[in-house]
């Protein structure tokens, strides 16, 4: 065992930190290689990594539903409004067009979280698109639905 003075590290000290340091960066390494936001915050996380171009469009996801009672209601895609954030639903977009049943669960954990709202009969969802003119907003919004659950069991 060496014996060091006051400020002064061990060799093992100094080993194990550079060990951790080393470890930290393989693993920001591998996030970015796979290109993966699993790994966030230790791995890419892509959205911010490339700037808008001037000339392209803004493309936003959303929840709309329609209440048993008609009403056409914006679904906050937010982990209070169904309990996953948007970047958690955006990143299961294939998977709720190819299953709309997955968007049930949304609708259900709504009604979990917010048990004085109206239930919803119907849940989409939505992407918008605005096209960008040197970095302005211009045209109209160009509005798909994605995927349709309804109450009812049947899905588009």
């Amino acid at each position: 065992m060496s014996t060091t003075g006051a400020g002064e590290l061990s060799r093992g000290s100094v080993a194990w930190r550079v060990g951790a340091v080393g470890a930290g960066l393989a693993v920001l390494l591998g996030g970015q290689l796979v290109d993966t936001n699993d790994w966030f915050p230790l791995g890419s996380l892509s959205q911010y990594a490339t700037p808008r171009p001037a000339d392209g469009s803004v493309v936003t996801t959303s929840l709309e539903g329609t209440t048993v009672d008609g009403e056409v209601v914006q679904v906050p895609l937010t982990p209070a409004g169904v309990g996953l954030s948007r970047a958690e639903v955006e990143g299961q977009g294939q998977r709720i067009i190819a299953h709309p049943g997955l968007l049930g669960d949304l609708a259900r954990s709504r009604a979990a979280l917010h048990p004085d709202a109206a239930p919803l009969r119907e849940l989409r969802l939505v992407r918008s698109e605005r096209r960008l003119r040197d970095a302005r907003l211009v045209g109209p919004t160009d509005v798909r639905v994605l995927a349709t659950w309804t109450a009812t069991g049947s899905a588009s």
